[in-house]
């Protein structure tokens, strides 16, 4: 088998290992007891196998989807992206994408052509509260129950103000619960710093985790059937079980996330083709990721797993934090000077 066909083959391969399902199944039934309105989110670190377990979700919770036939969109899958200027979240170009994802027969069309433009252009004029009116409506006519939005943590970028993204998402669950859908936002582990601006979201939102493989014995050990599996994909320009040999080596560099493996092992392939050599680990370990890449990464999981740790409520530290956010007991009138300050006879602050 020659390397892009491995390659190809990494990419398509399913392997269901037990971390992932484990969050379809508890995403399946969450999804299919929530109630409009509610707010599902599904978060991990990058790369694992979030957007994979959308397109499960849609599957197993709507069946066959015959749009054509009739007219019916049950789950409705939109990217949130940085599309505004200087990088910013616009909220407007993303109500357009969720024209477009809904089929909206005037706001949803794109020209194929840059000739082709009465239909964006009208849409460019159109302002904000006028296209949500329209996507209301599309989504009921549409018969829309679920709206998934991918790479959720984007919306931080609307503005600098902290709460500019909750107020972006809370938006959201607005309409979904105008609209009778169930708001399942997923993304990366800064999405919960985003929700976390606010408790009244906090308390009605349902929480999938998406983890990766940690260092305990039972982790580890499903981890190395994972690399047993790809091991038996890459034998024709491997030696012999080089990634269960390089075990130790390949979870310390992938974080013990499958979707940073399966792409190290992409380049490692690719690298073999270019240079004629067998994939060993020398060549796993020449492009494995620089200390600087999984410095940023490993920051960003640690601070992420850091949101997932129980609280308890007996412990000094969980009531001394409960203390800093509660207000200081006033020792006085608001707006009025208190007499101590002064001496007696000068309390004006004057002469005489």
């Amino acid at each position: 088998m020659k390397a892009p066909q491995v390659i190809s083959k990494l990419n398509s391969t399913k392997i269901v290992h037990r971390n992932w399902q484990l969050a379809l199944g508890e995403a399946f039934a969450a999804l299919s007891l929530a109630s409009p309105g509610d707010v599902v989110c599904i978060t991990g670190p990058s790369r694992a196998g979030k957007t994979k377990l959308i397109t499960e979700l849609v599957g197993l919770l709507c069946g066959e989807i015959d749009f054509e036939r009739d007219g019916i969109l049950p789950a409705v899958i939109v990217d949130a992206e940085n599309t505004g200027p200087h990088g910013r979240f616009s909220t407007k170009a993303f109500t357009l994408k969720l024209h477009q994802a809904v089929r909206h027969p005037i706001y949803g069309v794109i020209g194929q052509e840059f000739s082709d433009g009465p239909a964006n252009t009208k849409a460019d004029r159109t302002n904000e509260p006028t296209l949500r009116f329209a996507l209301e409506n599309a989504f009921r006519l549409r018969k829309t129950r679920f709206l998934f939005v991918d790479e959720a943590q984007h919306v931080r970028y609307v503005s600098k103000d902290s709460q500019g993204g909750y107020a972006v998402m809370d938006s959201w669950k607005c309409m979904a619960k105008t609209c009778g859908l169930v708001l399942v936002v997923v993304g990366a582990y800064p999405i919960l710093q985003v929700i976390g601006h606010s408790p009244h979201m906090i308390g009605r939102k349902s929480q999938i985790h998406l983890p990766r493989y940690y260092a305990t014995d039972h982790d580890l050990a499903e981890f190395g059937k994972i690399l047993a599996t790809y091991d038996q994909i890459i034998a024709d320009i491997a030696i012999e079980q080089v990634l269960t040999q390089s075990a130790e080596m390949l979870y310390h560099g992938s974080l013990g996330c499958i979707g940073l493996l399966r792409n190290w092992l992409g380049r490692a392939v690719a690298r073999s083709h270019a240079t004629g050599k067998q994939l060993s680990p020398a060549l796993l370990k020449e492009v494995m990721f620089s200390k600087a890449d999984l410095a940023a990464i490993s920051e960003e999981i640690y601070q992420g797993e850091k949101l997932f740790e129980p609280a308890d409520a007996h412990s000094q530290s969980s009531r001394d934090r409960a203390m800093k956010v509660m207000p200081p007991k006033s020792k006085g009138k608001p707006f009025q000077r208190k007499p101590k300050r002064y001496a007696p006879g000068n309390r004006t602050g004057g002469d005489g």
